[in-house]
């Protein structure tokens, strides 16, 4: 039967609905690791005949040395170990550290990241509040319970921590950071939030999650500025795949369908197993007519994505669009068993059972 005789449903019914879910998938698109790895200031380096600086590790190994019960000392090298990923070392300072006074603000500090290290949020919770007890003006400790109440949603009392670490340093890249974030979620004031941002990239020029933040926001308002803050990042880490996405949503989003999927090509370069990426070359296809191609990336998106729904209903739709309902039947329905409520796969499969009824 031919689509004109589709009930309700029109071919722009369908491509509204795909554009909704491509939409929904940036949301989700949260920063992938950095560009660098990050290296344990104690893992030897090889070189030749280059005199090494000491590091704050040799420091403090001088300064233990020579009064090994001291307290704060083993507390502060438990710390550098913690950033460097060195739990055992670490444990074996706050332990001994422990034996000899808990009321020191850097221990609990060190207490509270080895705890947060091991997903003990509650006990990671605990430590810093007592760090802050013994020190307020502890910034690390401040800024770590902080994070942890953003990450919990309690807004109130993030604001209080936030607010506290700027009156101590209004220089604080990252609290204007976690503020931006803060009154971005408990009061939904994005241009509010936008200023805090860009208040932490002029404090720091190279602060890669504000920028991706001013982008992210900036795009969603439809601002040109978008962009340029995607690229900034891109200079500083030219191998970041989840950029390269999202700025091809922003062409796209502009209708700069060539820059949109040179930016798509360039992040499945990077990374071959992006699935977004290779769902929104698909769903541009379509508006292209061209569902042979369309199918690909879909296909691909399938392949990569966990649980991919949409890329099963979305390929379906070129299925149906070429007359070929047995596969679109089969698609629709795989949509339906990853996700039981997915309403477009719903009545696309009511749709196809209709059409097949009426043959």
């Amino acid at each position: 039967m031919e689509a004109t005789h589709w009930d309700f449903f029109s071919l722009k019914t369908m491509r509204y609905i795909l554009a909704i879910v491509l939409l929904i998938s940036i949301v989700g698109c949260g920063s992938n690791e950095s560009e660098e790895k990050k290296t344990s200031p104690l893992q030897p380096v090889e070189t030749k005949n280059v005199a090494q600086p000491h590091t704050k590790l040799d420091s403090i190994n001088k300064l233990i040395a020579n009064d090994n019960r001291n307290a704060k000392l083993l507390a502060i090298r438990a710390n550098i170990y913690l950033s460097a990923y060195n739990m055992d070392a670490a444990r074996a300072d706050i332990h001994m550290a422990n034996t000899i006074d808990t009321n020191v603000a850097l221990l609990r500090q060190a207490r509270g990241e080895m705890a947060y290290m091991l997903s003990k949020g509650p006990v990671a919770k605990k430590e810093w509040e007592e760090c802050i007890k013994l020190d307020p003006q502890n910034l690390e400790c401040l800024s770590r319970l902080t994070e942890l109440y953003i990450a919990i949603q309690n807004y109130d009392r993030a604001l209080v921590l936030v607010n506290k670490i700027l009156d101590i340093n209004s220089s604080d890249a990252q609290a204007y950071f976690m503020k931006g974030i803060i009154v971005r979620d408990k009061y939904r004031d994005t241009t509010l939030a936008l200023q805090y941002f860009q208040n932490a990239v002029d404090i720091k020029q190279d602060y890669i999650d504000a920028l991706d933040m001013l982008g992210v926001l900036l795009a969603a308002r439809g601002d040109t500025l978008a962009k340029y803050y995607y690229l900034r990042i891109l200079e500083q880490q030219p191998r970041r795949d989840d950029i390269y996405y999202k700025l091809g949503v922003y062409y796209m989003d502009r209708g700069e369908t060539n820059r949109a999927l040179e930016a798509y090509d360039k992040c499945v370069q990077i990374n071959p197993k992006n699935a977004n990426a290779y769902y929104s070359m698909g769903y541009m296809f379509i508006n292209f007519n061209d569902y042979n191609k369309a199918k690909e990336y879909f296909s691909k998106s399938i392949l990569w994505g966990e649980n991919n729904y949409r890329a099963h209903y979305a390929r379906g739709y070129c299925f149906e669009m070429q007359g070929d309902l047995i596969n679109a039947k089969k698609d629709y329905t795989k949509s339906i068993e990853m996700l039981n409520m997915y309403r477009p796969a719903q009545e696309a499969l009511a749709r196809i059972n209709r059409i097949e009824a009426e043959q």
